[in-house]
């Protein structure tokens, strides 16, 4: 019996065994996969950062696209009827409500063509009148254009070099052309008072009515009003395409949508054209008035021809990030609110010099994450280098106070200017400095040398250091290892109270 028990212990241990060695399997399969592309959520289009990065963006800029024409099909021996009453025999619903809609005063010939053929076969021809189910994208358009493009100043005047004529959207994809108003809908804005003016009253409390009948030039207004762009509101209609910017309206910030300043997707683009140029700057100074804005128009970046939006991202990710970046002992995550600055990426864009100059071995602590571009520059300042403060050694002194003094025995250069010495952005000898120690001092000092007028001029007689091997090797190997105080000191030094060796 034990010997019976000891075999079925040794075979639940050899089972276990298995076991482990197919769950790592799985758990190794599973890992593989993650990070598969096809199975990460990736709902925006992350920095590329490849060959020609860093590179100024081109989002948020109006495309120049070529104008899209096309030739409506013709019905060969239609002739034009125009007489809609007709068409209620089979089409009574749409004939009804039509007269509600905005387009009451067009005929059903107007938008379906020449319907003579039609008519007279009780629609049992096929393709003898436009059907908007069978015709493409761009004729669906081409017959809304036949009105809507005439005059320059309509809305749609644009649509043949739009961005969504350009990638196969009609117009009936956000617009009902028989779109009825529902029962109950009220027309107000929301803005209409007893003061308002006479335009504004104008948008009155609009019934349906059962039966279409003329209507009155106040009716026409408040049928427009009413018909509420045929049904493509914004931002719902643009959620059918454009789904993953609803995320936008869960975010508890300034530029929300349909937040406290009802933004919406039309406040920055034109659905019939492009990118709405005065949104890019002119739309953020309405409202960003004061400062840090105050006097962008003549800030150096204003000038160089940068506008808001090449800095401030409207469609940043808002999704968590499942994983990090970890590159140099940085961990850093985008951001996700709505306007933010991604930096310093959005600086290195239009500044590679700096990108480079990061990666030198002595830099600021910009690629660790502890100090951004806005600490020490400006954005919208018009000082120069875009300091935010009015001298560059002020903003120095914000993270390196003890190097502010005043000292009694003080270095003229770092009173001066702290970039005479050192290079914000990066260099390669230590302590960001231009230059080794030795090579930065001796460009304005003589090194301990005799001059041809003057004698040994420290430590009461010390020899000329050029004549001398073992001296230069001495004195010419660091100038710090002396006079470390070489920011300044308020101790004297032995014979020589300002060489700043204590």
């Amino acid at each position: 019996m034990q010997q019976n028990r000891w075999r079925i212990s040794r075979l639940d241990i050899g089972s276990r065994r298995w076991w482990c060695v197919a769950l790592s399997l799985c758990l190794l399969t599973a890992c593989s996969l993650s990070r598969d592309p096809k199975y990460l959520l990736d709902l925006e289009k992350k920095e590329s950062v490849g060959s020609g990065w860093p590179a100024a963006d081109v989002r948020f800029q109006e495309a120049d696209h070529p104008p899209i024409a096309v030739t409506l099909p013709a019905v060969p021996g239609a002739e034009l009827v125009d007489f809609d009453q007709l068409c209620m025999t089979c089409h009574e619903t749409y004939a009804k409500t039509f007269g509600h809609s905005i387009h009451h005063a067009q005929k059903c010939e107007d938008c379906h063509g020449q319907a003579s053929l039609h008519l007279q076969s009780r629609g049992k021809l096929p393709g003898s009148v436009l059907n908007f189910r069978k015709l493409t994208k761009a004729e669906r358009s081409e017959v809304c254009l036949k009105c809507h493009a005439q005059n320059h100043c309509e809305p749609a005047a644009n649509w043949r070099v739009s961005a969504h004529a350009h990638n196969g959207v009609a117009c009936t994809d956000c617009h009902t052309a028989h779109y009825n108003v529902p029962a109950g809908t009220n027309p107000l804005d929301g803005r209409i008072t007893q003061n308002s003016s006479d335009a504004e009253i104008q948008l009155a409390a609009y019934t349906l009515k059962e039966e279409a009948k003329p209507l009155s030039a106040l009716e026409q207004a408040d049928i427009r009003a009413a018909s509420n762009h045929l049904g493509a509101v914004a931002p719902q209609v643009c959620y059918r395409c454009h789904g993953s910017m609803a995320r936008f309206e869960n975010l508890a910030h300034p530029h929300q949508m349909l937040g406290q300043h009802a933004f919406t997707c039309s406040t920055c683009h034109d659905p019939h054209g492009n990118i709405r140029q005065s949104t890019r700057t002119e739309l953020c100074l309405q409202c960003h008035q004061n400062a840090p804005t105050m006097a962008w128009h003549s800030s150096t970046h204003s000038l160089a021809g940068v506008a808001c939006t090449d800095c401030h991202n409207p469609h940043p990710n808002t999704f968590a990030q499942q994983t990090v970046g970890i590159a140099h002992t940085n961990i850093s995550r985008q951001k996700r609110m709505p306007m933010s600055v991604d930096e310093p990426n959005a600086c290195y864009k239009c500044h590679p010099k700096v990108y480079a100059e990061n990666a030198m071995p002595s830099h600021h602590p910009i690629k660790e994450g502890k100090i951004v571009c806005s600490d020490c520059h400006d954005g919208h300042g018009q000082a120069q280098g875009n300091l935010n403060q009015p001298t560059l050694n002020q903003v120095c002194y914000r993270c390196h106070a003890d190097k502010q003094g005043p000292f009694v025995n003080e270095h003229a250069p770092v009173t001066q200017d702290c970039g005479i010495c050192h290079s914000a952005h990066g260099t390669v000898a230590n302590n960001l400095l231009h230059q080794p120690a030795t090579f930065l001092c001796l460009r304005c000092h003589s090194g301990h040398r005799v001059g041809p007028t003057s004698g040994a001029h420290t430590f009461g007689g010390l020899p000329d250091t050029g004549n001398n091997a073992a001296m230069q090797q001495a004195f010419f190997s660091d100038c710090t290892q002396c006079h470390s105080q070489i920011h300044g000191s308020d101790l004297p030094s032995p014979r020589n109270p300002h060489a700043l060796l204590r």
